[in-house]
């Protein structure tokens, strides 16, 4: 869309369409386009280097962490990895606001975290970026899903292809799409057996 076409009267209200700005400082957005060539490049041929190259994009990462060579990582400051992290293959950490995960979890293959959003009720659609919080030892599953905001307590269990968009309680097991606590009397019930 160009410029003109921004100020040009929305065709069913009669109104000018707002004009919106990037939320990303020029630095921002030359470091971004540095981490999708340069960096990429490096997470892809040197796999020792993943963790040191996300440092030197500004994301923290403990020590013994284990990142898969297609772990899509959008914008990498906003990356905290405690100890032992496990991250598998085509995750994606749609990191436009923290993504903080604890020591010792595993986030499994294709799952997506998503630490951004819109405002929907501005018609500026601004963009809002909420945190997401793994506690320690946490599982999220195959293809799940974790929400903007959303805490998940220590030891906290997500199911595969789960979609969970509030905060859970420590220890707990989600499943479903929202997800939905697992009772104890649930979790040997056969229901995820192929």
């Amino acid at each position: 869309m160009s410029n003109s076409d921004e100020t040009k009267p929305n065709q069913l209200s009669g109104v000018p369409a707002p004009k919106r700005r990037s939320v990303w400082t020029p630095k921002q957005k030359l470091v971004r386009a540095l981490w999708g060539t340069l960096g990429r490049c490096v997470w892809v041929t040197i796999p020792s280097a993943r963790a040191s190259i996300l440092r030197l994009f500004g994301g923290r990462v403990g020590v013994r962490c284990q990142l898969a060579r297609d772990v899509d990582i959008v914008v990498p400051w906003n990356i905290t990895l405690g100890d032992d992290v496990i991250i598998e293959d085509r995750v994606i950490l749609y990191s436009l606001g923290p993504i903080v995960i604890g020591d010792g979890c595993v986030i499994d293959c294709k799952a997506h975290l998503c630490a951004g959003t819109h405002d929907m009720t501005d018609p500026m659609f601004p963009l809002i970026k909420p945190p997401i919080t793994l506690g320690q030892g946490c599982f999220v599953g195959f293809d799940a899903y974790i929400g903007p905001e959303v805490v998940l307590g220590d030891q906290t269990i997500v199911h595969a292809r789960s979609s969970v968009y509030r905060s859970t309680e420590p220890g707990s097991e989600w499943r479903g799409n929202p997800a939905k606590r697992v009772e104890p009397n649930e979790q040997g019930s056969g229901e995820d057996a192929a």
